[in-house]
C-alpha cells in the first residue's frame, strides 16, 4: 500500500511538473511571438512613417511650386490685359504680334497649369492612402499592446 501511494504521488508530481513546464513553455513562446509581432509592426510603422513624411513634403513642395506658377500666370494675364486696355477698339496693329505671342503663351500656361494641378491631386490621393496605411499599422500595434494588459 505504501508503495502504491508513493507511485501515485510520484506520478502526480511528475504530471504536475510536466504541466507547469509545458504551461511555462507555452507562455514563453507566446511572449516571444508577441515580441516578434511588435518588432515587425514597429519596423513596418517606421517605414510607413518615413514614406508618409516624404510624401507630405513632396506634396507641400508641389503646392508651393503651383502657387509660384499661379503668380507667373497672373502676371502674364495682367500683361495680356494691359495690351487690351490700351485702346477701346482693341489691340493696335503694331502691337498685335507681341500681344498674340503673349496671349498664346498665357493660354499654353493655363493648359500646363491644369496638368500640374491634376498631378498634384493624384500625388495627394496617393499620400492619403500612404497615411491610411500608416494609421492602420499604428492601430494594429496598439491592438497588440492592448492584448498585453
Amino acid at each position: 500500500m505504501k508503495q502504491a501511494v508513493k507511485v501515485v504521488l510520484g506520478v502526480g508530481l511528475a504530471l504536475g511538473t510536466i504541466t507547469i513546464v509545458y504551461t511555462g513553455g507555452q507562455r514563453i513562446l507566446k511572449q516571444q511571438s508577441i515580441r516578434d509581432e511588435v518588432a515587425g509592426l514597429r519596423d513596418h510603422l517606421y517605414r510607413a512613417r518615413i514614406t508618409a513624411d516624404r510624401c507630405q513634403r513632396s506634396t507641400a513642395s508641389s503646392e508651393n511650386q503651383l502657387r509660384a506658377f499661379d503668380a507667373r500666370l497672373d502676371s502674364m494675364r495682367a500683361r495680356v490685359d494691359s495690351f487690351e486696355a490700351l485702346d477701346t477698339r482693341g489691340v493696335a496693329l503694331e502691337q498685335y504680334p507681341a500681344y498674340l505671342e503673349t496671349f498664346t503663351a498665357y493660354n499654353d500656361s493655363v493648359e500646363a497649369r491644369g496638368a500640374r494641378e491634376r498631378q498634384l491631386r493624384a500625388a495627394d490621393a496617393s499620400c492619403r492612402s500612404v497615411i491610411v496605411e500608416h494609421n492602420s499599422i499604428r492601430d494594429s500595434l496598439q491592438q497588440v499592446f492592448s492584448q498585453l494588459d
